[in-house]
């Protein structure tokens, strides 16, 4: 009768240290990998927030809208282009897109008229609510700057192949989703 073998009993010890150092390194790249993720995405909103890019492309778009004001352009334009006819938004609900004050939009919403970006009127629901809606000139100075800011990224993008550009594309697309899922889920 051939003679039966006998496992040796420290192997299994080692072999599960060997896996949990595994599970260690692997646990010790993906916080590195996060903490990589977390400065780059600092860099890119601290950068991409500076006043110097707005005027640069503001510049490149022939026009003066401040920050402030493209922003709540942006977000009537949006709504715009969600609706795909023209449409107006009160007061409060463009502050509420953009997480501000209501009375700062209003502030800012009646100089946007003055420089006649956009048109106010009273809410026909709520007299004391107003709404506001993009003026031909509105929809001309944000697809200026829009325009401007598009060639400002490809000229950004030139040098990448690409596939790495429909990859970018495809990740940062995703990144943003899950972003605003995460934080509409915060909202409840």
């Amino acid at each position: 009768m051939p003679a039966q073998r006998v496992p040796h009993r420290d192997a299994a010890p080692a072999d599960q240290a060997r896996a949990g150092e595994a599970r260690a390194d692997q646990a010790a790249a993906d916080e590195m990998t996060i903490a990589a993720i977390e400065s780059a995405l600092h860099s890119l909103a601290r950068r991409l927030k500076q006043a110097r890019l707005h005027d640069y492309i503001a510049r490149q778009a022939g026009d003066g809208c401040d920050q402030a004001g493209l922003a709540i352009l942006y977000v009537l334009h949006s709504e715009y282009t969600l609706c795909g006819e023209e449409t107006s938004l009160r007061i409060t609900d463009v502050a509420a897109r953009l997480s501000i004050d209501a009375p700062a939009v209003t502030r800012k919403a009646q100089q946007l008229e003055r420089l006649g970006l956009v048109s106010r009127a009273r809410d026909a629901a709520d007299a004391r609510a107003w709404r506001l809606r993009l003026t031909p000139e509105g929809h001309r100075v944000l697809g200026q700057f829009l325009l401007a800011r598009h060639h400002w990224l490809a000229t950004l993008l030139a040098d990448w192949p690409a596939a790495d550009c429909r990859e970018f594309a495809r990740l940062i697309s995703r990144f943003a989703d899950d972003v605003s899922r995460h934080l509409t889920g915060l909202d409840c």
